[in-house]
């Protein structure tokens, strides 16, 4: 059973060491897929990782949580390019807040498609996603904030990237000696990875955090196939790791069930002086015939709120967050058409906006 026992501190500490990568190290060792995983797990996501039912409505423009607006900073991109979107699933009472460059090649169906294929008890633990646009897909998680670069719509990188944040949030302390705990690189674990003979892939094999994202992906696929990970191959070649990871985190990579965590939404703000934001009513804006910010959205969960927790994840831990290279991947065209109508029909059962279906 996972235990939070953290200072609020050496949670800020935590995070800032995990997703700069300065606790990993290389594990050479023999890799049980020379190919990587997506090719062996996505199509079985796909089937099997059952879509969460959903609803969506986008915020008036002008207004962007900050961890979204810090992030968009450190890029090239304009955040007054970003939509920002409430989502609303069906075993959560609160929406979870996704923001999306508005050329982004992964569509905010897309997001909410592969978010919400993720176990809620897993996918609770993310604050907030963002997708910016990039000709491949990478993707780098801190803060409990994860980004998307590119064409990322592959259920494989989001199970991975939200390990990012279960390694950091969701763990029992075992064999951890100070006040910054990762558990992927505790003794615990990583003499649990010595004792197997492969790790899952090559990317396993640059940092115990991959290894720890790449064994998560693994313990989800035995889940959910209704195989196991017999059918997958010579798996038990990293039984002790796949074990060790599920007595952690094995309760959060269970499908069914409601959330029963939140964290308080990153601040609501202005996105820049362009949007001549205020708190009133109608908006404002300084300069005639610029467009307008609309009101102030209301966050969807805030302190104070049931199941959320009293501490931020920190927010420079999302900014310098490492980066995943998945660009050897390729999103699932037909998944996207099949999601695409599928969330249109419950946001037009729920009188909301549509868009269009991508062509075959």
């Amino acid at each position: 059973m996972a235990t939070n026992t953290y200072s609020k501190a050496n949670f800020l500490q935590l995070l800032g060491l995990f997703s700069s990568g300065v606790l990993g190290q290389a594990l050479n060792k023999p890799v049980l897929f020379t190919d990587g995983l997506s090719p062996h797990v996505d199509s079985v996501f796909f089937q099997h990782l059952t879509p969460t039912q959903s609803t969506w409505d986008q915020w008036g423009w002008g207004w962007i949580p900050q961890a979204c607006l810090s992030v968009v900073q450190g890029t090239q991109y304009s955040p007054y390019d970003i939509e920002v979107y409430n989502v609303h699933y069906t075993d959560c009472a609160s929406a979870v807040v996704m923001c999306r460059h508005n050329h982004a090649q992964m569509s905010i169906i897309n997001m909410i498609d592969a978010f919400g294929r993720i176990p809620i008890h897993d996918r609770q633990w993310t604050q907030h996603i963002l997708a910016l646009p990039a000709d491949s897909c990478s993707a780098g998680t801190g803060g409990a904030v994860t980004t998307f670069h590119g064409p990322c719509y592959i259920p494989s990188v989001f199970v991975h990237e939200l390990t990012h944040t279960l390694d950091a949030y969701v763990n029992d302390k075992t064999g951890s000696t100070g006040a910054v705990h990762v558990y992927s690189t505790t003794s615990s674990y990583l003499n649990s990875v010595n004792q197997d003979s492969c790790v899952p892939d090559g990317y396993a094999n640059t940092s115990p955090q991959e290894d720890y994202a790449q064994v998560s992906v693994l313990a989800l696929y035995e889940k959910v196939n209704p195989g196991g990970l017999d059918p997958i191959g010579n798996w038990r070649c990293l039984v002790n790791a796949k074990n060790n990871l599920d007595s952690i985190i094995g309760q959060e990579l269970t499908p069914g069930g409601s959330c029963t965590h939140r964290w308080a939404d990153s601040t609501i703000v202005c996105m820049g002086p362009a949007a001549g934001c205020t708190s009133s009513k109608r908006g404002f804006s300084t300069r005639r015939g610029a467009r307008v910010a609309g009101p102030k959205p209301v966050p969807a969960n805030k302190k104070g709120d049931p199941l959320v927790s009293n501490l931020m994840p920190d927010l420079a831990s999302a900014v310098n967050a490492k980066i995943d290279d998945f660009s050897h991947l390729v999103s699932n065209h037909t998944a996207s058409i099949e999601a695409t109508i599928r969330i249109n029909a419950w946001n037009k059962a729920a009188g909301k906006a549509t868009v269009p279906v991508p062509k075959a």
